[in-house]
């Protein structure tokens, strides 16, 4: 082998290392985005019975009317749950918190109103809900959360946002080296494309043999990410269950079908794209 071969020849290969590495790390860390993910579903799932929004009715409002209203509310798509709460209950907990009895109040008539606790059908959908029942006119005033809603949403908001950010900055990067390394087959295979073109073959018959070359890469990358995320997140888990026995930690279970119909198709899409875009380009290239 002469020196320059030998030269292309590791070349070559250093890139299709480079493309593979690329794909399998990207994939990793989305694989670890898709872990948090589904935890904090897992925690709101949990939470979800202490996140309400609370809805006061107007005064003078009939039962007839604020049944109305309870059947409308139930109808709304963010809704996962409703209850009725009378007056009189409102009255009683506000009682028991304090611990008080009603005579010290020292009031004729009972000033709670009665209101309507409903429950979103996700934590992070709490927000969209109170605004929705805000527009009913029979509610007088339209509140929900605490401290540990807003703390949990400002966390699930922000753990997607930056999510998002880094995995599409990594997205980017996988596709420039998968692109590069299909180019650098391509360049390896000129000649043959030559022969090829002067034999009439079509440009689909040209294209097949480095697409599928780059799919193999992206799902080779992805393939491994997936039995190494898998293992880390089974001795990931028995440790937190170990250490925190009374979180609540999704089961590996529930990991194994999302990661593996991510990975196997993330990756392949990835190794797709990059080896169209890089055809697209040597064809440009060569049309100069």
């Amino acid at each position: 082998m002469s020196k320059s071969k030998e030269a292309f020849y590791h070349r070559g290969t250093s890139y299709l290392v480079m493309g593979f590495l690329s794909v399998f790390f990207t994939q990793l860390l989305l694989n670890l985005f898709i872990f948090g993910y589904l935890e904090l579903e897992q925690m709101g799932g949990v939470w979800q019975s202490s996140f309400t929004v609370q809805a006061f009715f107007r005064e003078n409002l009939s039962p007839e009317v604020i049944e109305k209203v309870k059947e409308e509310v139930e109808t709304l798509p963010l809704v996962g749950d409703t209850r009725l709460i009378s007056s009189e209950e409102a009255k009683s907990r506000f009682l028991n918190y304090f611990n008080l009895q009603e005579k010290d109040l020292g009031l004729e008539e009972n000033p709670f109103p009665p209101s309507l606790e409903v429950r979103a059908r996700r934590v992070e959908e709490l927000p969209l809900l109170a605004q929705e029942l805000e527009k009913i006119e029979e509610f007088e005033e339209v509140f929900y959360g605490g401290e540990n809603t807003e703390a949990l949403l400002r966390f699930y908001h922000f753990f997607l946002i930056a999510g998002g950010i880094l995995l599409l900055a990594l997205f980017v990067f996988s596709l420039l080296v998968v692109t590069a390394v299909t180019k650098a087959s391509i360049q390896a295979r000129q000649i043959e494309i030559e022969v090829w073109n002067l034999m009439g073959a079509t440009k689909r018959f040209i294209r097949a043999p480095f697409i599928y070359q780059g799919i193999m890469e992206g799902l080779g990358g992805g393939a491994v990410a997936l039995v190494v995320s898998l293992v880390f997140f089974h001795f990931l888990l028995d440790f937190l269950r170990t250490s925190f026995p009374f979180f609540f930690w999704i089961s590996w279970e529930e990991l194994v079908l999302p990661l593996g119909v991510v990975s196997i198709l993330m990756s392949s899409f990835l190794g797709f794209l990059g080896a169209i875009l890089a055809c697209n380009s040597m064809e440009e290239e060569s049309a100069k």
